[in-house]
């Protein structure tokens, strides 16, 4: 029972027959793992911010709408650090130049 995305359930003439097929299969099944953790590591961040913003004294209902400003507020800073980077980056080169 050849499976694309899970390399697992292959038999060993599958394996020899298409081990390039197998080799892709084995990717995706990490690709599909690591999705499967971030999902859960973000349910997780999600649900402990939850707790910690209505023992704060905010709604639940409200949590969600303030995690989102909190992940947006995070995403902007970082962004503008890789800005600042990377036009630091640029003058250096330049200034190697002269």
């Amino acid at each position: 029972m050849k499976d694309s995305r899970n390399p697992n359930n292959w038999s060993n003439r599958e394996l020899e027959e298409d081990s390039a097929a197998y080799l892709a299969a084995q990717q995706a099944y990490r690709q599909d793992q690591a999705v499967a953790a971030a999902q859960r590591q973000a349910e997780q961040d999600l649900e402990r911010f939850t707790k910690a913003f209505v023992d704060a004294g905010g709604t639940k209902s409200g949590a969600g709408d303030a995690y989102r400003a909190k992940r947006n507020a995070e995403a902007a800073e970082a962004a503008a650090h890789a800005d600042e980077a990377a036009r630091l980056q640029g003058l250096g080169a330049t200034w190697s130049k002269l």
